[in-house]
């Protein structure tokens, strides 16, 4: 089981994200997309999220990326949402997901609503690999990180890791 919901200011959300936190119910936060990186602190600090959905305004504020990081706090981003919301201008020199893949930051890569972008995951790993550089070797961590934060019960979640280690190659 898991709460997810975009970071309010204030209110009842907050009391239910403690409650959640208490019962050890997973959280995921939308946050730091659109707003600034104070949002991407409220998520961690106040909303104990161990998943932020996007996250890319977390560059903006170097104390909370690297909490994020120093606590593995997963970072689901949507490439071509993230242009087509604005979020991140076609202008900016390089992506935040760039950044997340040379620090080694735990990331994904997902894809918000196909059927209103009109791109599926498809279409965001190949933006990530033919623009913005990624190797095949980013999207493989990518896809790692994505399983070893998804919120299965742990003894699923570690068959779906193994699993996805057989398929790229990795043996123990």
């Amino acid at each position: 089981m898991y709460f997810a919901v975009e970071v309010p200011d204030k209110g009842e959300e907050l009391t239910v994200f403690e409650e959640a936190y208490k019962k050890g119910i997973h959280r995921t936060v939308h946050a730091g997309e659109s707003g600034p990186a104070e949002m991407v602190r409220r998520a961690v600090e106040l909303y104990h999220a161990e998943r932020i959905g996007h996250g890319y305004h977390v560059l903006q504020d170097k104390s909370i990326y690297e909490t994020v990081k120093k606590q593995n706090i997963h970072l689901e981003n949507c490439p071509w949402s993230s242009y087509l919301t604005g979020s991140i201008p076609l202008s900016e020199a390089k992506h935040p997901i760039v950044q997340f893949a040379e620090d080694g930051a735990n990331f994904s890569i997902s894809t918000d609503d196909p059927s209103v972008t009109g791109y599926n995951l498809q279409g965001d790993y190949e933006l990530v690999n033919n623009y913005f550089r990624l190797t095949e070797a980013h999207l493989v961590k990518a896809n790692l990180n994505a399983a070893k934060s998804c919120f299965l019960p742990e003894d699923e979640k570690k068959k779906l890791v193994s699993d996805l280690e057989e398929i790229y190659g990795f043996y123990h």
